[in-house]
């Protein structure tokens, strides 16, 4: 059985109240915990098993259960939860609890961790990261959506002990959130992927987003270092004046090959330089530059993408394997070059399905601004020399600034080829305004809802036909895209 914690150290850790219900006394020293778990389903033998109180849930009451599975211990918030013949540890905060372990078990083990988090494409470039390294080292990486306080928490706790590098990715819908979730997992290295306008209408501003997004770097280790999207120049220069002095910057961009010294206070720049495009994807040069001396990589990568962004992720990938160690080996920077030209994008994320009747480009986990924009450019590249179908629902949480986002991204699909657009939402009147005041010809089609749209869809397409699916995960667009791609190998 797996040795991970004792059940003092567990604790000590999370600074409970040890309570036993048993008749023989119990030696704390003498317990040794499995694994963790939150779902009574997942329950193993010798698990400690934390109670989670949720908004329609309370985790505390299967204790009972828990243990009946076999855990030798539960976490709760009151200690009337805990069975009779039981042990537990009572806490104020069971979720809090669970951080403090994971905080814990982030430096018993020893790994290197690197965090991620921006507006849009911070799950794909957590991806690309862990496939670079996974080239040459033990990675252990965030799953599916589990970047919250309890779902990174329990990545953590996931984590084998052999893990010599920990990717964990660190969303937020409000201030304060990625400040607690960096506290827990003290990176090495932390990425900015970028800052748009996802969570707008919580946070109120594009101002407030960047401080949400920059509170990643205050649980940096010492000498820990901040890599950002340099070409967001109002992110970076935040970063320059609030980090502070013992953090270093690195600069990530993607330019016209100017060679541009390092931006003043940021010790390493890393660019892609020197790019070419084609209908499979794009080419590219990297080149690393320190304040200290210049390191000048003869690395050149390909991507199977289009779009900045799709740069800008390898390259994040890039500083990564630099920073641990891995482009000294000439063989293992051709294994990393390997996996950059094959890392496609994931199911719902921009993945390109070739049927027997259509393309079908599924981009349709979530949406915002740049995210659409993105997806536009991508798709106008991979459905050259077909007719292309944008089918696109709404992006949310943009509060009172929705109208105007989505005129202004009505405005740019209409500047990359569409032959028919077919949208809905609650502002899919302001999209088609901010389009057809770009191209007044453009075929703009309304639907009231998801059904209405593949009702039209279905009408419309034809054999050879390009579509791509975008919108808020809301809207039910994968579904509608797995069904029209099901549609095409009929």
């Amino acid at each position: 059985m797996r040795q991970m914690f004792t059940l003092d150290e567990v604790r000590h850790a999370i600074g409970g109240h040890m309570i036993s219900r048993k008749e023989q006394p119990v030696f704390d020293t003498s317990i040794v915990i499995s694994g963790v778990s939150t779902d009574t389903r997942t329950v193993a033998e010798g698990n400690i098993f934390f109670g989670i109180r949720g908004e329609s849930f309370n985790g505390c009451e299967y204790a009972g259960q828990a243990m009946e599975k076999g855990a030798c211990c539960v976490v709760v918030d009151d200690e009337s939860y805990i069975p009779e013949d039981g042990i537990g540890i009572v806490v104020e905060d069971t979720v809090r609890a669970l951080g403090l372990l994971a905080g814990h078990y982030r430096f018993k083990i020893g790994a290197k961790v690197i965090a991620v988090t921006g507006s849009v494409g911070k799950t794909s470039t957590r991806n690309i990261i862990a496939d670079v390294l996974k080239t040459a080292l033990r990675v252990h990486s965030t799953s599916a959506n589990n970047n919250n306080e309890i779902g990174m928490s329990k990545t953590i706790l996931e984590a084998p002990e052999d893990t010599q590098v920990m990717v964990l990715e660190m969303g937020m819908r409000a201030l304060g959130e990625i400040s607690y979730l960096t506290a827990i997992a003290r990176p090495d290295i932390a990425v900015i992927t970028n800052v748009g306008y996802s969570h707008i209408g919580r946070l109120g501003s594009r101002e407030n987003i960047m401080k949400a997004k920059m509170e990643i770097a205050e649980g940096l280790t010492d000498g820990g270092i901040l890599a950002v999207n340099a070409d967001d120049d109002s992110l970076l220069g935040y970063a320059i004046k609030t980090l502070p002095f013992n953090q270093l910057i690195a600069a990530v961009s993607v330019n016209d090959g100017t060679g541009e010294p390092v931006p003043a206070g940021c010790p390493v720049a890393i660019s892609a330089e020197d790019i070419t495009e084609d209908e499979e994807g794009m080419e590219f040069a990297v080149r690393l530059r320190r304040m200290d001396k210049e390191y000048d990589s003869d690395c050149r990568l390909r991507v199977p993408n289009h779009g900045a962004f799709a740069i800008r992720n390898a390259v994040f990938a890039l500083f990564c394997a630099y920073m641990c160690g891995l482009l000294n080996d000439r063989a293992n920077e051709g294994a990393i070059k390997d996996v950059i030209a094959k890392t496609g994008l994931g199911e719902g994320r921009g993945k390109v399905i070739e049927t027997k009747k259509y393309l079908i480009v599924n981009d349709a986990y979530n949406a915002a601004p740049e995210s659409m924009e993105n997806a536009f450019r991508s798709f106008s590249w991979t459905a050259k020399g077909r007719r292309q179908i944008a089918v696109l629902g709404g992006m949310l949480e943009l509060g009172d600034f929705a109208p105007s986002l989505h005129e202004m991204t009505g405005k740019a699909c209409a500047q990359h080829g569409f032959d028919i657009i077919i949208v809905t939402g609650e502002n899919a009147d302001d999209f088609i305004r901010g389009a057809h005041r770009e191209d007044p010809d453009l075929k703009m089609i309304k639907c009231p809802d998801t059904e209405a749209v593949g009702k039209e869809l279905e009408s419309l397409a034809q054999d050879g036909d390009a579509i791509l699916f975008k919108a808020s995960h809301s809207f039910g667009f994968e579904g509608l895209a797995k069904e029209f791609t099901a549609k095409g190998n009929e």
